[in-house]
């Protein structure tokens, strides 16, 4: 196990040929998707919603600016901190809720929005999800979840779609989050509902999204740009159980004087491999963990602030870190039984 109570970064790499060659066939196998087509139903399923939460993973300007990372309906429980504390403290993350759920396993599905090769839109996402699953690194959530076993999440049907994205109020291309909701009801209403099933959006470069309230993930507007990446859950009324999902914008990098969520140094696969990477690990994580955005585990004192496991290790980049023996630059994940940032049961 490797932990970081720091954030300082690791700069050896080492990628074998072999490796690199079981990568080039896992992505080949992992990244065919099946085309899915935003209907009148998925539409009118976004707008006819019984519930739904979010969970932010914002910007450090938005940190800086006290914005919280939860939708405005998420209420979590008060808490006094101890007199005294030095460090993180014990028994620090806890469940919000005795009865609050986390993902024991499922099948990830990635949906990619706009674009047919996912390895050049956002760097082959599926493969790194099957590397991560395949990894030591999955088995931190086993203290939340109370499960030990290997191979409980896996990579199940991935989908593409192509919808017409119109221009938002700055003139850029933008989702919003109803524009999400049917995507992401078109995707369930085949693949499956329930705890079982976490969907990822994957969004192209050079679009914007945002979410009802307010918030956006907006690298050409400072003034609107709060987030890198959420993750959700919704219940539709037509579907009998919640569903859960990651959105995933463009991590790579942006031309100046855009802004951009990538990682600013040399990484074993590039910026945009890396980043979409540890963006991914974030929120699939904090869904396995937190997976209704109320009732699941959040810290508080010293610092948390309602932190989810990735928020409280989100800038504690392990550069490079082997996930199934490929190399990636991911952030580590907070693990309540050490009290640290690590890569490791």
């Amino acid at each position: 196990m490797k932990y970081a109570p720091s954030a300082k970064f690791s700069v050896f790499m080492l990628v074998s040929a072999a490796f690199f060659m079981v990568g080039n066939a896992l992505a080949q196998e992992l990244e065919r998707a099946v085309p899915i087509e935003l209907t009148g139903e998925d539409r009118v399923a976004a707008a006819a919603l019984t519930s739904s939460r979010y969970h932010l993973l914002l910007t450090p300007q938005a940190k800086a600016k006290g914005i919280s990372a939860d939708s405005p309906n998420v209420t979590l429980k008060s808490h006094t901190a101890p007199a005294s504390v030095s460090g993180f403290y014990p028994d620090d993350v806890e469940k919000q809720s005795s009865t609050g759920k986390t993902i024991a396993t499922a099948a990830h599905h990635p949906i990619y929005i706009n674009c047919s090769t996912p390895a050049t839109c956002w760097g082959s996402p599926a493969t790194f999800l099957a590397n991560l699953d395949a990894s030591t690194m999955i088995h931190v959530s086993d203290q939340y979840t109370g499960s030990t076993t290997n191979g409980r999440y896996t990579v199940g049907t991935q989908f593409t779609t192509n919808v017409t994205i119109y221009p938002g109020t700055s003139g850029v291309p933008t989702l919003g989050e109803n524009d999400i909701l049917g995507i992401v009801h078109a995707a369930a209403k085949t693949a499956g509902i329930g705890y079982g099933h976490i969907y990822h959006v994957f969004i192209p470069k050079g679009v914007d999204t945002c979410m009802d309230e307010g918030p956006c993930y907006s690298p050409d507007n400072a003034n609107s740009f709060v987030f890198c990446a959420y993750h959700f859950t919704v219940k539709y009324a037509d579907l009998a159980s919640p569903v859960y999902y990651t959105v995933e914008p463009y991590q790579g990098p942006l031309a100046a004087p855009l802004l951009s969520c990538a990682i600013p140094f040399a990484t074993p696969n590039g910026a945009l491999i890396d980043s979409t990477a540890t963006t991914l690990l974030h929120e699939t994580f904090e869904t396995i963990t937190d997976p209704d955005i109320s009732t699941g585990y959040r810290a508080f004192y010293p610092t948390g602030n309602g932190g989810e496991v990735g928020d409280l290790c989100d800038g504690v980049l392990f550069n490079p870190l082997a996930l199934n023996g490929h190399n990636y630059a991911v952030q580590g994940i907070y693990s309540d039984h050490y009290e640290a940032c690590v890569t490791g049961p």
